[in-house]
């Protein structure tokens, strides 16, 4: 009786997992073939400008914290956010605080966050008190997980964007993760400063998003039942001193980002909407990397690579292109599974000749800003490549497949600029200097993979192979 069961329930959960496949694969293989929906005639996605533009590089959480702060209290007219994680926690309050602050001072404030489910913090009840203290708040595609196809479209796109002259964006989300500031894990990432006329570029492109169908208004969703932090919306004494001491921590002013001109700029975004086509980054970003003709050095949080993305790889190994990435060992990811599905290409990927180097875990010192409670554990997150030492990409697009198949992205690229190159090349390295080298003569690339690991960590990554394996365009 309990075989048959066994059997019945195993037979259920084998159906569910070729019917989601089915509907996915589906989907995908439509939208590879469908082109030019109708919403490909919404705004310009891809715009490049030979005027100059003022960049800074930000490196260091801190200093990108104190950034946005600079930033967000200059503002004199308007702020546009957007971002696929809005936390609750001391970096997110700090950010509130300032928003809070430029909204009393007549500034317009409009803040759009991603509501994906796995992740979304920024409830109705917080946002209703954003909107009762002057900013205006949207979440975009409320799909509910029974939608299943649907909701697998996020925007992942990371901007903040002041009077529509000046914009920050890179890999970074708004949560002490991101600024050096958490207690349990910190990413190593890596922002974009800008001023020039493509920030206008990426501000219709903010309004692009805010204004489609998949933006609901906060208004629109009831209050739940969760916990809800009055402190939140204000700024008590506790919250001025933590503000104070990020600005006055020791070493911030060494960190104040070097301010280049680039004369070749590029923004590209994606489409609105779920369609597989809409995915314009992945296209722009082969594009660019395929320009390569010496070296090609980058860095992202994730390293699953898809066919296409294996046979660019090859194609540059094939013309003498050195390749180095940096990405995450199983000790250093936030997100075990993505690790078990690089395990099944790292013959494919040690074949094209490609360097690959994964982050130890281990806490940046003395390179970066920290509070006595930041956590000793680390992961990379940046999504960064410098082509042959003068040209730069960074944006929001991580190497996987979600990023390529189902997330909203954008990227900026820099062109003809050897010192923001150089400034970049050497923070990468800086990173890789606490790295492995995956693919080393005696030695198994699997196992310096896992070196330093948890047995907890490992029994994941043994158990998601499987379905990695079988739904790895979900990653």
């Amino acid at each position: 009786m309990i075989w048959k069961l066994l059997k019945w329930f195993a037979g259920i959960l084998l159906g569910l997992v070729l019917i989601v496949y089915s509907a996915l694969g589906g989907f995908l293989w439509w939208g590879e073939r469908h082109e030019n929906p109708p919403e490909m005639r919404a705004e310009p996605v891809f715009i490049r400008s030979l005027q100059p533009h003022k960049i800074e590089l930000i490196n260091d959480g801190l200093a990108s914290l104190q950034r946005r702060i600079e930033l967000i209290e200059s503002a004199k007219q308007s702020i546009e956010l957007e971002f696929f994680i809005y936390e609750l926690d001391t970096a997110a309050r700090i950010v509130t605080a300032k928003l809070i602050d430029a909204a009393k001072r007549g500034v317009k404030v409009k803040l759009l966050v991603d509501f994906s489910a796995p992740v979304f913090k920024l409830r109705p009840k917080y946002a209703r008190g954003l909107e009762e203290r002057g900013i205006e708040v949207r979440y975009y595609n409320t799909a509910s997980l029974l939608r299943f196809v649907s909701s697998q479209h996020r925007s992942h796109r990371k901007l903040l964007i002041v009077d529509g002259k000046s914009a920050i964006t890179g890999g970074r989300n708004i949560g002490d993760d991101y600024f050096n500031l958490s207690t349990h894990y910190n990413f190593l990432d890596s922002d974009l400063w800008l001023e020039g006329p493509v920030v206008e570029s990426m501000r219709v492109s903010f309004m692009h998003y805010w204004d489609s169908d998949l933006a609901s208004r906060s208004s629109e969703f009831p209050d739940d039942k969760e916990g809800f932090d009055e402190r939140f919306h204000i700024t008590d004494p506790e919250l001025t001193k933590k503000i104070a001491r990020v600005r006055a921590i020791e070493g911030i002013e060494s960190k104040a980002p070097i301010q280049h001109t680039c004369n070749d700029v590029v923004f590209a975004t994606d489409y609105i909407g779920k369609s597989a086509f809409n995915r314009q980054v992945f296209r722009r970003l082969a594009e660019f990397l395929g320009e390569a003709r010496s070296e090609l050095v980058g860095e992202s949080p994730y390293f699953i690579l898809r066919k296409d993305g294996i046979e660019l790889l090859n194609q540059l190994s094939q013309r003498g292109v050195t390749q180095t990435f940096l990405t995450n060992s199983l000790l250093s990811t936030d997100a075990w599974y993505t690790v078990s599905a690089l395990s099944l290409s790292l013959s494919a990927m040690e074949k094209a000749n490609i360097d690959l180097r994964v982050y130890n875990g281990s806490r940046p010192e003395p390179s970066a800003l920290t509070v006595n409670e930041s956590s000793d554990r680390w992961g990379v997150h940046a999504k960064r490549a410098i082509v042959d030492r003068k040209h730069i990409v960074i944006g929001t697009y991580n190497v996987d497949p979600r990023s390529a198949n189902f997330n909203s992205e954008l990227m900026l690229i820099c062109r003809d600029n050897l010192e923001l190159a150089e400034e970049m090349l050497a923070d990468i390295n800086n990173r890789i200097s606490r790295s492995r080298k995956l693919f080393e003569s005696g030695s198994s690339p699997l196992d310096r993979l896992l070196e330093g690991s948890a047995s907890d960590q490992r029994i994941k990554f043994a158990l998601a192979i499987p379905l990695v394996w079988f739904f790895d365009f979900l990653l």
